[in-house]
């Protein structure tokens, strides 16, 4: 854990999947800020989760064509947060609600606790590309550090322990060139391997694995991908949203090249190879999570095998890194 690391608060994170927000309001939390996320007819609002009335939470009443009605008083408030309706009165009430900055794109719903903020980045490629098989899986918050629940996706040295015989065997580790890529405002690690991992998923949903591949995008874009012979075989792109200190909802993107099977065989298949993986690395998080609760920060220790851990840490202090290239040679 890296407590110094905080996540930028002028940043734009996910607070729903698109297509998630239908005739309920969603209650999320956003830096400890808790916001309901709501649709009115074809557009999307997000508001501070409290009433301006009495400050009941909006996220436990019901959305319309028009705006959230507060289930306390039925006053409505629109997208912007303006009061559209107050019953029992011939005019709204002229309270206005607290809006939060957001926006859809890539099928998110963005959020922003700054008032003004550039528009968020596109996601990384494969996604939106043509040929491809696509889905966004939209997981349970959890407990766990923000800074942490990124390296746990991108990190290549706990599989042994917390996945063994899944992801990888700590009994029969291969010889891997690993190579670090910098750009100013991203980094990459290729994982290139001679050998056909022991492990039981990459052996069932992967085939012949010849290069993995971990990427960073400040400030919360994970992306990990899996290459054969002949090219990408999968690709996951995770986008973490810092609910709280020790809260996150990971937002997930599954793309695989399109072929034989239907998306939806491949979709159902992808989802459940991974509920033990995610299960593991939710446990392990919150463990992690509950040993540090009240402790000092620990001062950041970076091991042999952590070769993105340096640069996700500069980025996410909104730092800019040395462009070049390193290598590497590890036993995985």
């Amino acid at each position: 854990m890296t407590a110094i690391v905080t996540p930028p608060a002028d940043a734009w994170y996910p607070v729903a999947i698109a297509s998630d927000v239908r005739d309920r309001p969603l209650a999320r939390r956003l830096l400890g800020r808790p916001l309901v996320v709501f649709r009115a007819g074809d557009r999307i609002g997000v508001l501070a989760d409290r009433c301006p009335h009495r400050g009941f939470p909006l996220s436990d009443g019901r959305s319309g064509p028009d705006g959230v009605q507060c289930p306390y008083h039925g006053w409505r408030f629109g997208p912007d947060g303006r009061c559209i309706a107050t019953p029992g009165a011939s005019r709204p009430a002229g309270a206005t609600a607290e809006a939060v900055s957001s926006v859809v794109r890539d099928g998110l719903v963005w959020a922003s606790l700054a008032p003004t903020t550039p528009a968020p980045k596109a996601l990384p490629k494969p996604f939106g590309e043509a040929g491809q098989d696509a889905f966004w899986w939209s997981l349970a918050a959890s407990r766990a550090h923000w800074i942490d629940a990124i390296e746990n996706l991108l990190d290549p040295a706990h599989p042994h322990f917390i996945h063994p015989g899944l992801v990888r065997s700590a009994a029969r580790r291969r010889p891997v060139r690993v190579t670090v890529n910098q750009a100013e405002d991203w980094v990459e690690a290729l994982y290139d391997e001679d050998n056909r991992t022991p492990a039981l998923l990459p052996r069932l949903i992967e085939g012949l694995r010849t290069r993995s591949i971990g990427r960073f995008f400040p400030p919360a874009t994970g992306q990990i991908a899996f290459d054969g012979p002949h090219g990408p075989r999968l690709t996951v792109t995770v986008v973490f949203t810092p609910e709280s200190e020790d809260m996150v909802r990971p937002f997930a993107h599954f793309s695989t090249p399109r072929g034989m099977l239907p998306a939806d065989l491949k979709r159902a298949v992808l989802k459940l190879v991974h509920v033990p993986i995610l299960a593991q690395d939710r446990k392990a998080l919150a463990r992690q999570a509950e040993a540090l609760r009240g402790q000092p920060p620990l001062p950041p220790v970076i091991g042999p095998l952590d070769v993105l851990r340096p640069a996700i840490d500069e980025l996410v202090r909104g730092g800019r890194l040395k462009p070049g290239v390193r290598q590497h040679q590890l036993d995985l």
